[in-house]
């Protein structure tokens, strides 16, 4: 019926990577899942590489619902031509073969990608989802998110992402990081940054030493790399990435977000040590890459600074799309399962998880000690630690989230050998 490739390459299955992510935002109903949901359901989306004169038919269309992602199909009832789809149009938004009476045979004149989703699995997570809403939230999507998002994935297509670094902490961390000898003060030097964190992460898993076996600690990474080469792998990185934000607007909010990550990585690492499973290390990971996905709506949001006039335009964006370019990005760049799932689920603040406290447990505990003790002063959706359920279970790890200024105190310490190490040039 159709061909699709057998081997991908690693740069093909990034850039179906990226059109599932794309179809999944857009298409009926698939778009109708929330982040977590979705990036579930992308997790076993296939993309069918169409050639030239391939047909399709409706068989399996029972089991998928199929979507034209790239180039047009030519539609027929019998012999008769009824009509033709192009990818990028209304038309492509509904599933093919929705109505059988319509057609039944579609065929291409030059080459087509189909994204396919599981069927049977949409309609479980759609149910799942309606049975647990408590309220159902109408986001509309903006022309901005549309804006961002289209540049986020022109530049996933070229595998060649970019994540900002802040210009002062960029200068302390090149002046600093030849200063040092030894790999933990390296490891808190390169900490000070999320978007260089991940890069640095990334470029481990991609060496040949590490296949299969993916990084959890940026001491980790620094080791499979060795010291030198992680050293040149910062100068190369910075240069490459750092950025003057061209607003105030883009200017608050890339300082709300490094700060409050600086703040969660310190926090994480404290209460890890109140859980003997979790390793402090991985947990500053964890904490350093779950929002990334932020990183990235800023790092594009520079590029279109006129469009961004206010605080509220550009946190409306960042809160539509976090979760989805978070979980998005760790995958693609061979994160660990358990680094996803804190991109998903962090957020999820009433979660029922009733099993062993996790790294994704240690984030959320942040961001609440976080918003109570050092809100930021803009409205936020993070509740407070009453009654949660989670703030019940680490209790009994004996971490108190209704009485956190002692980890905060803790945390605070920790920053403050941080910017130790950071010295200006």
């Amino acid at each position: 019926m159709f061909k699709s490739d057998s081997n991908p390459s690693k740069s093909d299955s990034d850039e179906n990577g990226v059109l599932v992510l794309a179809a999944a935002g857009s298409v009926s109903p698939v778009s109708e899942l929330n982040a977590v949901n979705r990036a579930a359901l992308c997790k076993s989306a296939t993309v069918v590489h169409v050639q030239r004169n391939d047909q399709l038919k409706p068989e399996g269309a029972n089991r998928w619902l199929m979507y034209l992602a790239e180039g047009s199909l030519t539609l027929y009832d019998g012999k008769d031509e009824v009509g033709s789809i192009s990818a990028k149009t209304p038309e492509a938004l509904q599933p093919l073969f929705q109505d059988k009476s319509a057609y039944q045979l579609a065929k291409t004149q030059t080459v087509a990608k189909v994204v396919k989703f599981g069927r049977e699995q949409l309609d479980i997570l759609l149910r799942e989802q309606q049975k647990n809403a408590i309220s159902v939230l109408d986001i509309q999507v903006t022309e901005k998110d549309n804006l961002v998002f289209d540049s986020v994935v022109e530049e996933m297509k070229s595998n060649r992402i970019a994540l900002a670094s802040f210009g002062e902490t960029a200068a302390k961390i090149l002046t600093s990081q030849s200063q040092v000898g030894g790999i933990p003060e390296l490891a808190e030097i390169i900490q000070s940054d999320p978007g260089l964190s991940a890069n640095i992460v990334h470029s481990a898993n991609k060496t040949e030493g590490g296949a299969g076996d993916s990084i959890t600690s940026i001491r980790g990474a620094i080791s499979r790399l060795g010291v030198e080469a992680t050293q040149r792998s910062i100068e190369e990185l910075l240069r490459a990435n750092t950025v003057v934000p061209a607003n105030e607007v883009i200017e608050r909010r890339f300082r709300r977000y490094t700060q409050r990550v600086a703040l969660s990585t310190a926090l994480v690492q404290v209460l890890a040590k109140e859980v003997p499973e979790l390793k402090a290390d991985v947990a500053i990971l964890v904490a350093l890459v779950a929002d990334i996905g932020e990183l990235l709506v800023i790092t594009h949001a520079n590029k279109f600074a006129d469009q961004f006039a206010d605080d509220a335009e550009l946190d409306g964006v960042v809160a539509n799309l976090r979760t989805i370019l978070s979980s998005w990005l760790l995958s693609n760049w061979d994160f660990p399962e358990e680094f996803i799932d804190a991109a998903n689920i962090a957020r999820d603040w009433y979660r029922n998880h009733t099993g062993e406290i996790n790294y994704t447990d240690l984030v959320t505990a942040s961001l609440l000690i976080i918003q109570s003790e050092m809100p930021d002063g803009q409205p936020s959706s993070i509740p407070a630690a009453d009654n949660l359920l989670l703030a019940r279970r680490l209790q009994q790890a004996g971490i108190d989230l209704k009485a956190p200024a002692e980890i905060m105190r803790a945390a605070t310490s920790k920053l403050v050998t941080v910017q130790s190490l950071l010295k200006a040039g």
